[in-house]
C-alpha cells in the first residue's frame, strides 16, 4: 500500500492551503493510501479529535509533529512526500537524505509576486507542482529549473447544489481582511461608486472574514457614509447574493469556486498576473472585472440583475471538473515523469539539520511556541462568530 506524507503549517487552521491539504487527504484516503500529516504548529489530542469528527475522511490519517522530520534515520518510508509551504523548502535537503527513493513534491501555493524570498532546496525535490502554465514558465525562467508540472489543486470538498436565486442587490466578500493581497478596498470603492455616485442605494455589501485591515475598512465605510450598506461578519448571511473577489493575486480562488458550486453568480478580478482568469475563464457564472470604476459599475449592476440559470450552473460545473477532476489519475501521470531522478546525497550530513531548522524558524518562529503565540494561533483559526454576542 503506497505511503504518503503531507507536510503543512496548520491543518487545524483556516485558509486555502489548509483546504488544499484536507482535499489531498480526501483524494488519497478514498484510494486506500496510507497517510501521515506533519503539522508545524503544536496541537493537542482535542485538536485531533475535533478534526477527525469534522472531516471523517481524516480518521485514519496519522498526525505527527513537524520536529520529527529533523531525523536522517527515520523509522518508516514514504513513496510520496508533499511539502505544501514554500517556507519549508529548505527541509527538502534533509528529506532527500532520509527518504532517498521518495518522490518529493514542492507545492507552490503563494502567488509568485508575493514570494519575497528566494526559494531554496529546489535541487532536492523530485518536482514542483504549480497551478498554471504561466506560473510554470516564470518559475522555470527565474530559477533555471525544469522539473515542474501543472495541476490544479483538488476540489474534492465541493458540494454542487443549484438553488433558484431571487433577484437581489446583495454582494458578498468572503476573504481574509488583508488588503496587500485581497484588495477589499477596491470593492468598497466600487460600492461607494454605486451607492453615492450612481444612486443605487439598494446595494448591500456583506464582508465575511477577519484580518489586520478591518479597521481600515471601517474607517472607509464611516467616511463615505456607507454604514447602511455594509454588514461585517454577520452570522446569518442572505441566501441570495452575488459573490465578489477583487484580489490582486490568487493561485486559484477557493471562495470564488465555492460560490459557483452553490449556484451563485460571481464578480471576479482577473488578477494582477491574470492567473485567476487563466484558471477560470471558461466558467460562465463568473463576470470579470477590470478594476476600472467606470467599466465595472455597469458590470456589477448587470450581474445583480441576472439570475443564475441551471444551464450556466451545469456549464460551470463541467468547466471546473475539467480543470480539477480526476485528481489522482493526473497526479500519478504527472509525477511518473520524475521517477528515478538521481540526487547527490554524499554531502548531506546531520550537521545540515540545525542550518535547515534555523532557516525555517527565522521565518515562522519556533513550532514550540510560548503561550501568547499559541493564543494568537488559536484566535486566528477560530471563527469570529464564536466571540460575537448572540
Amino acid at each position: 500500500m503506497p505511503n504518503i506524507a503531507i507536510i503543512g503549517y496548520n491543518i487545524f487552521g483556516i485558509g486555502g492551503t489548509t483546504r488544499s491539504n484536507l482535499n489531498l487527504m480526501h483524494e488519497f484516503g478514498h484510494s486506500d493510501y496510507q497517510l501521515t500529516y506533519y503539522n508545524y504548529t503544536e496541537f493537542s489530542k482535542r485538536d485531533v479529535l475535533s478534526l477527525k469528527n469534522k472531516y471523517p475522511y481524516t480518521s485514519k490519517v496519522d498526525l505527527r509533529f513537524f520536529l520529527e522530520l529533523y531525523n536522517l534515520e527515520p523509522k518508516q518510508s514514504y513513496n510520496y512526500i508533499f511539502v505544501t509551504r514554500e517556507d519549508f523548502f529548505p527541509l527538502a535537503k534533509i528529506l532527500r537524505k532520509a527518504y532517498p527513493q521518495a518522490i518529493i513534491i514542492g507545492e507552490i501555493h503563494t502567488p509568485l509576486a508575493l514570494l519575497n524570498r528566494k526559494l531554496t532546496g529546489l535541487e532536492y525535490f523530485s518536482c514542483l507542482r504549480v497551478a498554471t502554465e504561466s506560473i510554470k514558465e516564470k518559475l522555470s525562467s527565474q530559477y533555471d529549473y525544469n522539473r515542474i508540472y501543472v495541476q490544479t489543486v483538488s476540489l474534492a470538498h465541493l458540494n454542487w447544489n443549484f438553488k433558484e436565486q431571487v433577484t437581489n442587490s446583495n454582494l458578498l466578500v468572503h476573504s481574509r481582511f488583508d488588503d496587500s493581497q485581497k484588495d477589499i478596498s477596491y470593492t468598497l470603492r466600487l460600492l461607494n461608486q454605486l451607492v453615492n455616485n450612481e444612486g443605487q442605494k439598494q446595494v448591500k455589501l456583506y464582508l465575511l472574514g477577519a484580518g489586520p485591515d478591518l479597521g481600515k475598512y471601517k474607517k472607509y465605510i464611516k467616511n463615505h457614509q456607507l454604514k447602511n450598506n455594509v454588514t461585517i461578519s454577520q452570522r446569518k448571511l442572505p441566501q441570495n447574493f452575488t459573490a465578489i473577489s477583487t484580489s490582486h493575486y490568487e493561485t486559484l480562488g477557493y471562495s470564488i469556486i465555492e460560490s459557483v458550486a452553490q449556484g451563485h453568480r460571481v464578480l471576479a478580478y482577473y488578477g494582477d498576473d491574470d492567473v485567476v482568469y487563466e484558471n477560470l475563464a471558461d466558467v460562465p457564472l463568473i463576470t470579470w472585472l477590470s478594476k476600472d470604476l467606470k467599466e465595472d459599475t455597469p458590470r456589477v449592476l448587470a450581474a445583480l440583475r441576472a439570475r443564475p440559470t441551471l444551464a450556466e450552473f451545469r456549464e460551470s460545473q463541467a468547466a471546473l471538473e475539467k480543470l480539477a477532476g480526476h485528481y489522482l489519475e493526473k497526479f500519478l501521470a504527472n509525477t511518473q515523469l520524475y521517477q528515478g531522478v538521481k540526487f547527490d546525497l554524499a554531502k548531506i550530513t546531520s550537521a545540515d539539520i540545525p542550518t535547515c531548522r534555523n532557516q525555517i524558524e527565522a521565518i515562522l518562529g519556533s513550532p514550540l511556541a510560548p503561550w501568547y503565540i499559541k493564543l494568537y494561533r488559536y484566535l486566528k483559526k477560530t471563527p469570529l462568530k464564536i466571540f460575537l454576542p448572540k
